[in-house]
């Protein structure tokens, strides 16, 4: 199966938004709570975004749950700056910008599984006759 050029290209932003939520509270100077969480979070979604970038390019297709774990973690870093009492704008900003990309992005790729796999037979290769 050939995948899209948007899809690729989702799968890298996806990895893309994941620097931005790891670098932000670093160069931002954050307090070491939310620094931690958010880098950890950052790297842990780089791993299933990177997991989808790679399945894609390996396979042609995204994998679902790497798309799904992804999307959830997007969802924290979203959510993460708003849990903590000194967080200024900018961090907020560049960290909930990095989760929406993470989400958005990795959500797309989910789809795009979810249609490989019940999509047309013929596109898949399969007879199962699932459609």
């Amino acid at each position: 199966m050939q995948t899209s050029r948007f899809t690729t290209a989702s799968a890298a932003v996806a990895l893309l938004g994941c620097l931005v939520a790891f670098v932000a509270p670093l160069a931002l100077g954050a307090s070491p709570g939310i620094r931690g969480s958010v880098t950890l979070s950052a790297v842990v979604g780089a791993v299933f975004a990177g997991k989808n970038a790679q399945t894609i390019r390996d396979r042609g297709r995204p994998r679902f749950a790497a798309g799904v774990m992804a999307t959830a973690l997007g969802g924290w870093l979203i959510v993460a700056p708003l849990q903590y009492e000194a967080v200024g704008p900018a961090l907020t900003a560049t960290t909930q910008f990095g989760g929406m990309c993470l989400a958005a992005f990795s959500a797309y790729t989910a789809l795009v599984a979810i249609e490989g796999y019940l999509g047309d037979a013929d596109a898949r290769g399969d007879d199962t006759g699932y459609a």
